[in-house]
């Protein structure tokens, strides 16, 4: 492979480069024997800033509990705290050979702390809300600290978003939705993620209903209808949306999905964490749904590796190809950042963003079941052309 500046500009065999292009005394070369050379992984779902939480919760709990717990868990953390799980919480997802990430939080700091750091990054400053007379005033207040940032760069690109639909208004995901300028990459939201949150929403039932209905006393459901179907009749599934989790979802709601082209990020580990209902993958795929991994936070997951995602992932879904899964992890997620062709491939033209895993294995076997099957060591990250880890 040949790079130029921050751009691939030719792939092949060593003779078929040579025949097209022969290599230059002014170009440096480097080979990596043993390994495969395979695009940047793009985690399309995490949070780093919760990283302070990592082993403090317990598996198979309540999701409104667990949510009292994470909170309490965090009391008194300071900003450099944040920040400072951030920065280890991406230097984890570069050595296990993630390029691209999609973070969300609510504290502000991963935007200031992924300004600085190497690896590509998509941050999004997450707003809560379900005061409906407190949306104006909270999108402005976010769209003030979004000025008040590093400016987006060729790597970094901030934005806001929202949380999910049980804990925000219609007006504020209405507004943030609509706000021009507010991000570059897509409009990301948790959905259906718990049978709690759709008992809250089929049923205007349960514990996380009754969770936010003392933070908002006002708090009522006018209808009885999935998570999914709610944002769709007020409107508020921008086209190319990105959707975490969707773990509780029917045939209705996936084609609604399918409609508005949003992608869905599954995170394998973090759903076997909470027990949530199993990932209805094959309703996805036949409906032509973009599907993306994620590894979700250290609050609720062992680790930051996109490979290992992949390794789950694998091991519930064996009869899905390895080339399949890999492509979740990064042509997929390239697709739901809009740079289907930029990233996730390469190719001429395409985004020098690339890893090399060491490869144990007789060189004929099926490379794609054999990253998929099992975490590999990676020996060398490049993100733009610059070597980041190596």
């Amino acid at each position: 492979m040949r790079i130029q500046g921050d751009r691939v500009v030719q792939v092949g065999t060593w003779e078929q480069m040579q025949a097209e292009v022969p290599a230059s005394e002014t170009e440096s070369m480097r080979e990596i024997p043993d390994a495969v050379i395979m695009p940047g992984l793009i985690n399309s779902h995490c949070h780093l800033e919760l990283g302070m939480a990592r082993g403090l919760l317990p598996r198979n709990e309540a999701f409104p509990m667990w949510v009292s717990r994470l909170r309490k868990s965090l009391e008194g953390a300071g900003p450099m705290q944040y920040r400072e799980a951030v920065r280890l919480g991406a230097l984890e997802c570069l050595k296990h050979g993630t390029t691209t990430i999609i973070d969300v939080g609510n504290t502000g700091q991963s935007l200031l702390e992924l300004a600085g750091l190497p690896i590509r990054s998509y941050p999004h400053l997450e707003l809560i809300g379900l005061d409906p007379t407190l949306a104006e005033a909270r999108l402005d207040a976010a769209l003030a600290r979004l000025a008040e940032l590093p400016p987006a760069g060729e790597r970094y690109h901030p934005g806001i978003t929202c949380h999910a639909p049980y804990s925000c208004s219609p007006e504020l995901m209405d507004k943030v939705s609509r706000a021009t300028g507010s991000r570059s990459g897509p409009y990301t939201l948790h959905v259906a993620e718990s049978a709690e949150e759709t008992a809250m929403f089929r049923e205007g039932r349960g514990a996380l209903f009754e969770f936010c209905r003392r933070i908002h006393p006002g708090l009522r459901m006018q209808e009885r209808e999935s998570p999914v179907a709610f944002l769709h009749r007020n409107r508020l599934i921008p086209r190319g949306s990105l959707f975490a989790h969707c773990n509780h979802v029917d045939a209705d709601d996936i084609r609604i999905l399918a409609d508005t082209e949003t992608s869905v990020v599954h995170c394998p580990r973090s759903r076997d964490f909470f027990n949530h209902r199993g990932f209805p993958l094959e309703l996805f795929r036949a409906a032509g749904v973009n599907l993306c991994l994620g590894t979700d936070s250290l609050a609720s997951n062992e680790g930051l590796s996109l490979l290992d995602e992949m390794a789950e992932f694998h091991r519930e879904n064996p009869s899905v190809s390895g080339r399949d899964i890999l492509a979740m992890a990064t042509v997929n997620g390239a697709r739901a950042l809009g740079l289907d062709g930029e990233m996730g491939r390469l190719r001429p033209g395409a985004k020098a963003d690339f890893i090399a895993l060491e490869m144990r294995h007789h060189p004929e076997c099926d490379l794609y079941e054999e990253i998929v099957r099992e975490a590999h060591d990676v020996l060398l990250v490049v993100i733009g052309g610059e070597e980041v880890v190596s």
